[in-house]
């Protein structure tokens, strides 16, 4: 880590006024885990720590915040804050509502490793060859000569494991496993975490998800999967789309498929969706033809259509992406 961006982020932490921590709308294991991993830092230093996002933590998360610390931004007033410390956004506006809490002149700490970010915070530190955010915080909080006991540490490997598609992308390192080791000897029993991130289900999403993979579509000989979320199917089933982080990594799971997706029926007419690839095909360039972006093999757009249009579009690009290995010159947007 760069001696500079450290004296800097040290300098504005050290400030009287509080700390708003935050992260990326909708927040996933990587945010979460960082926010909460980061907050119990930071209590070893000082007092005065706000930790708040746009959106409900999803239900599987949930056992990592049993003391309620994360607020949403309807609960924090307004303040001068020393700095604001912002995990896994590649711009401002993905922190959503958050923004409502922050004043032109207020410090932006800014913590990420998506290769499209833009910079955007008064302090950057953004490492795309990170595997998570999680991995920054602990390089970060030991740099700052922090402890990391049990709790944080089963934040941040919270962060790693679901970040990394519990270690199958290409992103997962030897440094991020040394990480790992080091975690789990801080107390973190690494199967009873991975048991209640990955194999507790209720019975009603359960359902839904067999009812989501069964109506899969399988197109270009079997290259590409797509899983689709309509939001009358969801609503029948009682199932929040908050919960079903993860569920793209299901596309994976069949042999021979290189692209993966799950598009989700928005409430205003529009479609949300998370891509995947598998080896060393990056689905960035998918992700970026819909404005899109994020990681090699695991990425994210959307769409402005109707839902069957959104599919037959995304569909189109993806078999065109396989079979001549390039999009259009411009994005769509």
């Amino acid at each position: 880590m760069d001696k500079r961006i450290l004296k800097r982020i040290e300098d504005y932490l050290s400030r009287p006024e509080p700390v708003l921590v935050c992260s990326h709308r909708d927040p996933d294991g990587d945010s979460i885990g960082c926010q909460l991993a980061f907050y119990d830092f930071l209590r070893q230093r000082r007092k005065g720590i706000v930790v708040c996002n746009h959106g409900e933590l999803p239900l599987k998360y949930r056992f990592l915040d049993p003391r309620g610390i994360v607020k949403q931004p309807e609960a924090v007033k307004p303040r001068p804050w020393s700095a604001v410390v912002i995990f896994e956004c590649s711009n401002l506006d993905r922190v959503g509502d958050v923004q409502r809490l922050l004043a032109p002149e207020t410090p932006l700490i800014n913590v990420d490793h998506h290769l499209g970010n833009t910079r955007f915070g008064t302090v950057n530190w953004v490492d795309p060859a990170a595997s998570a955010c999680g991995e920054m915080v602990y390089r970060l909080v030991r740099a700052m000569g922090g402890r990391i006991t049990r709790q944080p540490a089963e934040s941040l490997l919270t962060s790693i494991i679901t970040d990394t598609g519990r270690f199958h992308y290409q992103s997962t390192s030897p440094a991020t496993m040394r990480i790992v080791a080091e975690l789990m000897e801080a107390g973190v029993d690494l199967k009873k975490l991975t048991d209640r991130l990955f194999f507790s289900f209720p019975e009603p999403q359960f359902r839904f998800v067999n009812r989501v993979l069964d109506r899969a579509d399988i197109l270009d000989d079997g290259r590409i999967c797509l899983l689709k979320v309509r939001r009358r199917d969801a609503l029948k089933y009682g199932v929040l789309y908050r919960d079903l982080e993860g569920l793209a990594d299901c596309t994976l799971t069949l042999a021979g498929v290189k692209i993966g997706a799950l598009l989700k029926e928005m409430k205003n007419g529009w479609t949300k969706i998370s891509l995947r690839s598998t080896g060393r095909l990056s689905i960035v360039p998918l992700a970026r033809h819909f404005a899109g972006g994020g990681h090699p093999n695991a990425a994210g757009c959307q769409i402005d259509k109707p839902f069957d249009q959104a599919v037959e579009e995304l569909a189109h690009a993806a078999v065109r992406y396989l079979q001549n290995g390039k999009l259009w010159n411009s994005p769509r947007v």
